[in-house]
């Protein structure tokens, strides 16, 4: 593994696809469990960097190179994807790195645009915070009947 040490972290929390390649992922997750019966934290995130980075998953962007039901692999790097993986960010507040625009209460890719998927934005206290109000508040309405679904 150590010619991937230098290779950027790619999360795994984050990984989508169609069911067949989901299904296709998955066994060969379970495969590295079970051919190292790791049992620390985040061994999730070291297989699914080993299978990505050792091609074990196929090419990145070669729709020629398959394996099983994954056709094509696409990473996006942080901040420029559909997916934000934001637990990277945390040697300061999201505001700092201006991923997150506290006025409009909206996390951002680097480019400015709204992330449409927040992953682990739990990590940064003032999201963390304004997310668990949102959700108060659709759970009030959700009680009440009063949710705007228009």
């Amino acid at each position: 593994v150590s010619p991937y040490f230098n290779e950027p972290v790619i999360c795994s929390g984050s990984t989508m696809g169609n069911q067949d390649a989901i299904e296709t992922y998955l066994r060969a997750m379970v495969a590295q469990f079970d051919a190292t019966s790791c049992k620390s934290k985040g061994c999730d995130q070291g297989f699914h960097n080993y299978l990505y980075y050792s091609g074990q998953l196929g090419k990145v962007d070669d729709e020629t190179t398959s394996v099983g039901a994954i056709s094509k692999l696409l990473v996006h790097e942080q901040g420029k994807g559909v997916i934000n993986n934001l637990g990277a960010l945390r040697t300061k507040p999201l505001k700092e790195w201006g991923m997150y625009d506290a006025e409009k209460e909206l996390v951002l890719n680097w480019d400015g645009s709204t992330s449409p998927v927040a992953h682990q934005y739990d990590r940064d206290k003032e999201v963390n915070i304004m997310v668990k109000g949102k959700k108060k508040q659709f759970e009030q309405q959700w009680r009440l009947g009063k949710l705007n679904t228009a």
